[in-house]
């Protein structure tokens, strides 16, 4: 999505403890058209410091950093005066206590690494959709939003509707009694970022939960269509179902 007519690319401040790494995500933001980076940092310190001085509107935000967490420096950007930041996490990190964090915290996206540069560009193009619909409801000098408006913002943030791979935001779905909206959005990421499918069990050792927890979050994805279930036949020839991520959603 290219940025609309006279619309200003947007300034982005890419924070990634890899210099490779954030030179990689500064190539996609300057090949996709719409953002101007300000800025790379590689320590959670010198991202604040970048953050106060540059101003900028968008932070892609890595997690494991070498003097403080990612979340550490979300929490900080947060209580610091003027307009919020928007944050997307780019990171490794799948626990689910951190991107529980990372979801209280604000952030649009979770892109759990590695990722192909179309998820990317994905995420970039809703945030793109994202910024337009606030640049629309502030044009219209209204004061405050209504239920259509802040409804139509969150499918915006979470890609729902759209038939793109949907964002780390549940605010749409509901979660049967039971089920956690945290929780899933840990499933939906660990899940969408395996990419060849995986199984109950797994997915519960990667996340740290109960197999039989895991398994419930799973079978509820697969009943709306944001996961299918594949037979693989392992050694003993007793078939296990791997689930697989579909990049769909049904309501």
């Amino acid at each position: 999505m290219s940025p609309a007519a006279g619309a200003a690319p947007i300034p982005t401040l890419v924070v990634d403890d890899d210099h490779e790494v954030a030179g990689i995500h500064t190539g996609f933001l300057l090949a996709h058209g719409a953002f101007d980076v300000v800025g790379a940092a590689h320590t959670g310190a010198r991202a604040l410091e970048l953050a106060d001085q540059l101003r900028p509107r968008l932070v892609l935000l890595d997690i494991h950093l070498p003097d403080m967490t990612g979340i550490d420096v979300l929490r900080a950007l947060r209580n610091r005066p003027g307009e919020p930041l928007d944050v997307i996490a780019i990171t490794a990190a799948r626990e689910l206590d951190t991107v529980r964090a990372a979801v209280a915290g604000g952030v649009l996206h979770y892109l759990v690494k590695p990722f192909s540069a179309a998820v990317l560009n994905q995420r970039l193009d809703h945030y793109i959709a994202y910024r337009r619909d606030l640049d629309a409801h502030a044009t219209d000098g209204a004061a405050a939003l209504d239920q259509g408006r802040i409804d139509q913002l969150l499918r915006t943030t979470s890609a729902t509707g759209t038939g793109a791979v949907p964002g780390t935001g549940t605010a749409t779905i509901a979660t049967p009694k039971g089920l956690s909206a945290p929780t899933l959005d840990a499933v939906m990421l660990d899940l969408r970022g395996v990419g060849r499918g995986t199984s109950a069990s797994d997915v519960a050792d990667r996340l740290g939960m109960a197999r039989v927890s895991a398994r419930r979050y799973l079978e509820f994805l697969v009943s709306r269509g944001q996961a299918r279930i594949v037979p693989q036949y392992g050694s003993a020839g007793r078939p296990e179902k791997f689930y697989v991520w579909t990049d769909g959603s049904r309501d």
